[in-house]
């Protein structure tokens, strides 16, 4: 045959619509299949032939592994209008009949055969492109995906998540003075640590928990799931994913930073850790979790994927945070943009975006017990900078957490993966870092009360 550069568009597609023919009387005269198992596969290798390879000039001599790797795994999922996972797991056999067919003639040869079976046998590289296709919201990720369509790196990271991960066992150690401060015989434990306390059970009672492919989340179907079991109502959206809500991704990011859960072959698996961290009294694991949210996790991981901003600077000056709610009348609701303007204005806050504070770790803390807030309806939301908080109040534990944290010695939190802060955000910090924090001198909780009362710190003026 001439190479398909050599051929007319109608040539070409005469010469293809004549090999499916020939497939067609193939498989009949093998005598296995019925007549509309037949058609079928003729209809789906007429498809990739008159389609596929006219469009992109691919004869015999150019078949190999890679064709299937491009058609499957990019083309007809993203060119094809409504393909389905069905439809592409349906083509394999199809394929894999083409090309013995096509050995059988001597139109290919037995390493081109091979190579095309062997890539065959792994539907599930193609039900996880699909998959990623499909939870591909942004511009930047299906980017993405377009230069990811790599079989041979898919089954090396494969091959590499066969080895049992090894868990770290270790302490999980509760803050007493945090403890002490927050969690007395006033205040009860939040409601939070119960639902942390489940989410680790659905996780548990989950089977074959697949993380997505692209972001190693937790899948949609889990969050959907948990949220009606709880009666979060957090779903706001059909196509929500874990990053679109603050409080999904602290539990994920608790409990992957605490040793809990662990990814082996993109499976979610609970770790022995988790054991440790449940042994805890309710008091304990509520301590824990605040001083993960506060000072080991990452800001950057609550907010969405593509939100970017320096969320570190924020995070670096969150003693500065602390002092400005810690100085808020208890349980009095306060204007949040006028008071958090007027905090810059006077140097109390970094004069830098603390809409990460707002948006993300906010709702976060309201679970705590913390602080009350209000935010405006999903639907009425439209702009970023409108999913901060209208109204917010401290409470009395509130006052009390964040009088502890403004004595912190804070420090840069650097997300996993990286060894430091970008020089910029190290600049930023230094700079933030030069401003002195106005630290009261208080009594412990336990000192008599500087008014004279006689009473305890704690029982009386705090």
């Amino acid at each position: 045959m001439k190479t398909t550069g050599e051929l007319t568009m109608e040539e070409q597609q005469q010469y293809w619509e004549n090999e499916i023919v020939l497939f067609g009387k193939y498989l009949a005269e093998e005598g296995k299949l019925k007549a509309d198992t037949i058609e079928k596969h003729v209809d789906r290798m007429q498809f990739m032939t008159t389609v596929y390879f006219i469009n992109y000039e691919i004869d015999y001599e150019q078949l190999q592994g890679e064709t299937i790797v491009d058609f499957l795994g990019r083309f007809y999922i993203s060119k094809v209008l409504s393909s389905t996972k069905s439809d592409i797991s349906a083509y394999l056999p199809s394929i894999k009949k083409w090309v013995q067919f096509l050995l059988q003639s001597e139109k290919i040869s037995a390493n081109q055969c091979a190579e095309v079976l062997e890539v065959c046998k792994h539907k599930e590289f193609f039900m996880e492109r699909f998959e990623q296709y499909m939870d591909a919201d942004y511009e930047e990720s299906l980017e993405d995906w377009h230069y990811t369509n790599d079989m041979e790196a898919y089954l090396a990271a494969q091959a590499s998540e066969s080895a049992p991960i090894m868990v770290e066992m270790r302490p999980i150690l509760a803050d007493k003075k945090l403890l002490e401060q927050w969690v007395d015989d006033r205040t009860a434990v939040p409601q939070i640590v119960a639902d942390f306390q489940k989410f680790l059970a659905s996780l548990q009672d989950a089977k074959s928990l697949k993380l997505t492919p692209s972001r190693q989340h937790l899948p949609r179907k889990f969050w959907k799931e948990l949220d009606e079991k709880l009666g979060w109502e957090l779903f706001y959206k059909p196509t929500l994913n874990q990053d679109n809500v603050p409080l999904f991704q602290f539990f994920f990011y608790t409990a992957q930073q605490l040793g809990l859960i662990a990814g082996i072959k993109q499976q979610c698996i609970i770790t022995q850790q988790a054991d440790g961290f449940l042994a805890l009294t309710d008091k304990e694991q509520a301590v824990v979790m605040l001083d993960m949210l506060w000072n080991k996790i990452g800001w950057e991981k609550l907010q969405e994927t593509n939100e970017g901003g320096r969320p570190e600077v924020t995070q670096a000056s969150r003693a500065r945070i602390a002092q400005v709610l810690g100085s808020w009348p208890v349980d009095e609701p306060q204007d949040n943009h006028s008071d958090w303007m007027r905090n810059k204005l006077k140097g109390e806050l970094f004069n830098g975006s603390t809409d990460v504070f707002l948006h993300s770790v906010i709702p976060v803390l309201e679970r705590f017990g913390l602080v009350r807030a209000q935010f405006k309806p999903q639907t009425e939301i439209t702009y970023t900078f409108e999913r901060t908080p209208t109204q917010m109040a401290v409470t009395d534990s509130g006052i009390r957490v964040f009088r502890y944290f403004q004595n912190q010695r804070n420090h840069a939190v650097v997300s996993s993966g990286k060894k430091r802060l970008d020089p910029i955000s190290d600049l930023f910090i230094s700079m933030n870092g030069q401003v002195p924090i106005q630290v009261e001198s208080r009594p412990g909780r336990n000192e008599p009360c500087p008014c004279g009362s006689g009473k305890k710190f704690k029982r009386c003026c705090l």
